[in-house]
């Protein structure tokens, strides 16, 4: 997304995503057959010391804004020369965001054909505050790390769906966090649908004993989102359910959804993206994951 640099570079990428209990980093290079390798992985407690980043100094590397620092619009293209796209679309979202479009920065890339016939051309169009990016940024340079890219778990969700054989039929895919679930729908690598609703692991750990009711309504919102991508994109329905690792242990959540949707579902392990030689257990692959599908990131480009 927000992209600082023009160069195509292939010595791997190393993702750096802070949060508040710690620092996940992830870092791929490309092996045999161009399957990527996974060369490091590890969570850092919270005000990590130089030591732990020290490594990273020099490395091409990106990182994340969190959910809540910026919004993902879908908006009509508008007919401009390139050059002009993104005065343009700063115009055209002024009014959908709820700060002064002065203190905007924003990126944009293409959504998949809508409408009749796949006539309507949209773009999706990632907005932030400023100041947001700004203090990112700073965040890491003091760290002695130099960014190539900000992206957001969207993007890093569809770098992970990607690796999946279930993403070439459609796939839905689900992130946890506390009180939010991210859910995303991709097919053959293309970011179709993104929706936040709030429904967290700390939500259903804590309705465990009675664990239907919002069972229920979870798979009610995937199933909503379904019905969207189906008819605005004209799509077949989604043939399976992946969900990112979660930090506490969730029994019959995979079984509950696969019973109310008929999608065969499972919990994803670092495994099943890139090749490793030591599995990372399930609370290390939770707070990483993110950072992995960030450093998975193909484009350097931007529009």
């Amino acid at each position: 997304m927000f992209s600082f640099t023009r160069k195509t570079r292939n010595d791997g990428l190393t993702a750096i995503v802070p949060g508040t209990d710690g620092m996940a980093i992830a870092r791929t290079q490309t092996g045999d057959h161009q399957h990527p390798v996974l060369e490091c992985c590890e969570f850092l407690p919270e005000n990590p010391d130089d030591a732990g980043l020290k490594q990273h100094q020099h490395r091409r590397c990106t990182t994340l804004l969190a959910v809540g620092e910026y919004q993902l619009l879908v908006v009509d293209a508008p007919e401009v020369p390139p050059e002009e796209l993104r005065a343009a679309m700063r115009w055209r979202i002024r009014e959908l965001i709820d700060f002064h479009i002065d203190d905007a920065v924003l990126d944009v890339f293409d959504a998949p054909p809508s409408g009749p016939g796949g006539s309507r051309h949209q773009l999706f169009v990632v907005v932030a505050r400023s100041a947001t990016v700004r203090q990112r940024i700073d965040e890491l340079e003091q760290a002695g790390i130099n960014l190539d890219i900000i992206d957001i778990p969207e993007l890093a969700m569809r770098n992970l769906a990607t690796r999946l054989p279930e993403d070439e039929a459609g796939l839905v895919t689900l992130y946890f966090s506390e009180h939010q679930c991210l859910i995303t729908i991709t097919r053959a690598g293309t970011l179709y649908l993104s929706r936040n609703i709030e429904i967290g692991y700390r939500d259903l750990q804590e309705n465990s004993a009675t664990p239907q009711a919002l069972s229920n309504r979870l798979a009610l919102e995937i199933q909503r989102s379904m019905d969207y991508y189906e008819q605005q994109y004209h799509q077949a329905a989604a043939g399976a359910i992946a969900i990112l690792p979660i930090p506490v242990t969730l029994f019959g959540l995979e079984d509950a959804l696969q019973q109310s949707l008929g999608l065969r579902t499972r919990t994803l392990r670092i495994g099943d993206i890139v090749e490793c030689s030591d599995e990372p257990g399930q609370p290390h692959a939770a707070a990483c994951m993110l950072a992995l599908g960030s450093a998975l990131r193909q484009e350097v480009v931007t529009l």
